[in-house]
């Protein structure tokens, strides 16, 4: 049986905020992340292991999940990337070592990498043939760059 998909006009602008707010997390972290791994006792070096993680873990994710979501579509994955990230904010503020926060830099990386990879697909799939391009590049590659500006907005002197 083939699923009916609703019209674009709705779901293009919903996948638009629900990639700002999966990638706002991320983003908001940024400028405060080393400055928390310090109070934890890290050591520069570890601050900068403990930084580089989400990265390290997020773009092989985004790869291995961008695969599973083409065989299992991107509904549960989504909605699984976006519990990861949630999850990850909360245990963020339960961290009193520097290997919790590098355990849940790890974590938020992984599940972080379903948000991406399902919010293409869910681009792709009800965008129109002929538009498929220009939808991919504004509902999905806009939602970033405006994260990246708020989440260092407060943070310039």
């Amino acid at each position: 049986m083939q699923q009916v998909k609703q019209p674009a006009g709705r779901t293009l602008p919903i996948t638009f905020v629900v990639t700002f707010l999966g990638f706002l997390d991320t983003h908001l972290l940024i400028p405060v992340m080393a400055l928390y791994a310090s109070a934890l006792g890290a050591s520069v070096g570890i601050i900068g292991l403990i930084i580089g993680l989400y990265s390290v873990t997020n773009t092989p994710a985004n790869i291995l999940f961008g695969r599973l979501i083409d065989r299992v579509g991107y509904k549960i994955p989504l909605i699984a990337g976006l519990v990861g990230d949630a999850l990850s904010m909360f245990l963020y503020s339960l961290c009193r070592v520097p290997i919790h926060l590098a355990l849940v830099r790890i974590l938020h990386g992984t599940t972080g990498g379903l948000v991406g990879p399902a919010t293409m697909s869910v681009t792709a799939d009800y965008s129109d043939r002929a538009q498929k391009g220009r939808a991919m590049g504004f509902y999905i590659r806009n939602a970033i760059p405006v994260d990246f500006s708020i989440g260092h907005r407060p943070y310039r002197s």
